[in-house]
């Protein structure tokens, strides 16, 4: 299916149920990432990277003024997604809209991305080889990624 449409009142949402509901479960997962004390977990690293990677004073100072503000910020990004995708908002997306959907989205890219070891484009394609269900989850990474690139496509086309 195609997951966004553009019409004459703006960009609205195309996924069918299946891929709504795939992709609310991610949501729901990413939200529950944010609500949760991430110096636990490994994908904080990704999606609040080190400041100044030289000087671990000058990033621990940086990210205690801002990391909070972030997390609120993809929070609220991607509770405007679950509203989209759950039905609670319909109609055109407004431009604040799209901008929660693509910061979502690689919020969501970021996050698999470290549960895949994906750190850059060499280690795309390697290790993959379905042993420890990555395949699976390599397809939805994929699939994001279809996603977010037919959003900028579709946003692109005014």
């Amino acid at each position: 299916m195609i997951p966004f449409v553009r019409r004459a009142d703006g960009v609205h949402l195309g996924l069918a149920a299946g891929e709504r509901a795939v992709l609310t479960s991610l949501v729901e997962q990413l939200r529950q990432v944010l609500d949760h004390d991430l110096a636990t977990d490994p994908v904080a690293v990704r999606m609040f990277p080190d400041a100044y990677p030289e000087d671990d004073e000058a990033s621990a100072e940086f990210r205690r003024y801002t990391q909070e503000d972030l997390r609120t910020a993809k929070s609220a990004n991607a509770a405007v997604v679950h509203e989209w995708l759950t039905g609670s908002r319909e109609g055109a997306l407004s431009r604040s809209d799209e901008q929660a959907w693509l910061r979502s989205l690689t919020d969501l890219r970021l996050t698999i991305a470290d549960r895949l070891g994906i750190v850059d484009r060499a280690t795309a394609d390697n290790g993959l080889d379905g042993d420890d269900g990555s395949v699976g989850l390599r397809d939805v990474y994929d699939w994001l990624g279809y996603v977010q690139e037919h959003l900028v496509v579709t946003i692109s086309a005014r």
